[in-house]
């Protein structure tokens, strides 16, 4: 189904590339704040081009669709209408965001194109379906859904056409990322991370951590294929972590300060072209608020990219 919408985002459009920006580390709760960038020369546009980083923010109530530059600077909404969208992934062109939204009464993956402001749903059920991610190619979004009566990963063309399940387990399988080839694709199954084809059903499926008894999901591949981040509950509290891609040598990129426990939680990790990693924390430093920040791969240069009363997250970047 493809009705118009978001007039606002035609006029959004990414057009250059700009240099990445690093900030000296510091301790876990440490960071910089986008005021600060002008006197330390940070680039206007950070470690990507114009509006390359998209998220979901509730800052003006319900959960609404925002893009900005990489260093958090020129915040647009770029989604309207009733109900919370969340979730987003931009695709690698630029042009379209994917989301999903329960603003039809249950969550549907919808895909928007930001030059004429169309919106598609592209998995029409009444089931929930959720957590989409473009393709490296752009050609297909890959999702978990509950249609079948457990949570699967299913992957569908652009357009709302192809769909079909990776997995057909009778755990929970849920959080779904491309590796940069588009192959494989990584979720979580139970409470581990696993990785699976992409182009069959539960075919050469691989389990890369092993704590069952605590989560760890969201699984995000980066740019070179050779590590991945995601989010463990392993050390007591929601914090990223990467690994290498066979699940080997896990570091906590995120680790707390001497709060308490309940305070302090990172999650959803992504990745830019650059190979820095976005992710959305609740901190000390933000006293308990949801923001979004991005840091180096190994958890330095820390930088928080909104400062917004109400919930910023989900972060991905093109």
């Amino acid at each position: 189904m493809r009705v118009p919408s978001f007039p606002m985002a035609a006029a959004l459009l990414a057009v250059a590339v700009a240099a990445c920006a690093y900030e000296q580390p510091g301790n876990p709760s440490a960071f910089t704040a986008p005021s600060d960038r002008a006197v330390l020369g940070v680039g206007p546009h950070g470690g990507g081009p114009p509006g390359s980083v998209v998220f979901y923010s509730r800052r003006g109530g319900a959960a609404k669709i925002y893009r900005m530059n990489a260093d958090g600077s020129d915040v647009t909404r770029v989604t309207d209408g009733p109900g919370d969208d969340l979730w987003p992934d931009i695709s690698p062109n630029g042009r379209q965001v994917v989301f999903a939204s329960n603003r039809s009464g249950n969550n549907e993956i919808y895909v928007l194109d930001l030059a004429d402001g169309t919106l598609t749903n592209v998995s029409n059920n009444p089931a929930d379906d959720s957590w989409p991610r473009w393709s490296p190619n752009g050609q297909q979004i890959v999702f978990h859904s509950n249609r079948a009566g457990n949570y699967d990963i299913y992957v569908v063309n652009a357009d709302g056409s192809g769909l079909r399940a990776i997995t057909t387990n009778s755990a929970l399988d849920q959080w779904p990322d491309w590796s940069p080839d588009g192959r494989q694709v990584a979720f979580r199954r139970g409470n581990d991370v696993y990785v699976a084809d992409a182009d069959g059903v539960e075919q050469n499926v691989q389990r890369l951590t092993f704590f069952p008894t605590v989560i760890n999901q969201m699984p995000a591949w980066a740019p070179d294929g050779r590590h991945i981040a995601f989010m463990s509950l392993r050390e007591g509290y929601c914090a990223v972590f990467l690994m290498n891609a066979d699940g080997s040598n896990p570091v906590n990129l995120t680790p707390k300060d001497a709060a308490p426990a309940s305070s302090w939680c990172s999650r959803a990790p992504s990745w830019s072209r650059n190979g820095r990693i976005y992710f959305m924390s609740f901190r000390t430093a933000t006293s308990g608020d949801v923001e979004i920040f991005s840091m180096a791969d190994d958890g330095s240069d820390l930088i928080r990219l909104t400062t917004s009363a109400g919930e910023d997250g989900g972060p991905r970047s093109r």
